[in-house]
């Protein structure tokens, strides 16, 4: 009874190191974030969300995301939202399986048509979540291609002439990349104790 108590404990943990293993840390419009005048439905468009993976809205001090019911969604009713985030970047775990609806409470941001986007989350499916691995790998931009900081960032503190201020590494700069992944190696070694918990 013990030993076969502790092999369905390792069998869940493998399940569920599986099902991390190839999650997607989606950033919202990319690297042009959450903003107004972008067309969410194309940005959603082909992708794939399972439960595992996050969400991350990144975006300018006068916008803020807050997540709503199906029925404000539709109306852009921003008078009792289910959760209101703001300070620039917001990341939600899609946990179980549904669709959820979020928005911009600043006046006329999604009723102008835009700062609105809803998320279906479907069921964990590793062959879908390697395709999709791969098309979020693909889709990052390539250190080439990241703009250029501006003229008064400074490489290190040593290069920075007396009383320059201190700066940092735009937040536009930095690729939306996938952030749980778990070495094969590993993973397989967890089978292999799991199944070896089985045996004994």
């Amino acid at each position: 009874m013990k030993a076969s108590s502790g092999a369905l404990l390792a069998v869940m943990a493998v399940a569920a190191l599986a099902t991390t293993a190839l999650a997607i840390d989606y950033r919202v419009n990319d690297s042009l974030g959450w903003d107004t005048y972008v067309d969410y439905d194309k940005w959603i468009d082909g992708k794939t969300f399972m439960v595992g993976d996050t969400i991350t809205f990144m975006y300018e001090p006068y916008h803020n995301v807050l997540e709503v019911t199906e029925a404000d969604y539709g109306s852009c009713a921003t008078s009792s939202p289910m959760s209101t985030h703001s300070g620039g970047k917001t990341t939600f775990e899609l946990t179980e399986t549904g669709t959820r609806y979020f928005i911009c409470g600043i006046p006329r941001h999604c009723t102008n048509g835009t700062m609105h986007v809803k998320i279906s989350t479907v069921p964990y499916d590793a062959a879908t979540a390697a395709k999709m691995e791969e098309a979020a790998a693909a889709a990052a931009p390539s250190p080439a291609s990241l703009p250029s900081p501006p003229a008064d960032t400074y490489a290190d503190a040593k290069t920075a002439p007396a009383g320059a201020p201190a700066t940092s590494t735009p937040a536009s700069a930095s690729a939306s990349a996938p952030r749980y992944q778990q070495p094969a190696a590993a993973l397989a070694g967890l089978v292999i104790a799991a199944l070896v918990a089985i045996a004994a």
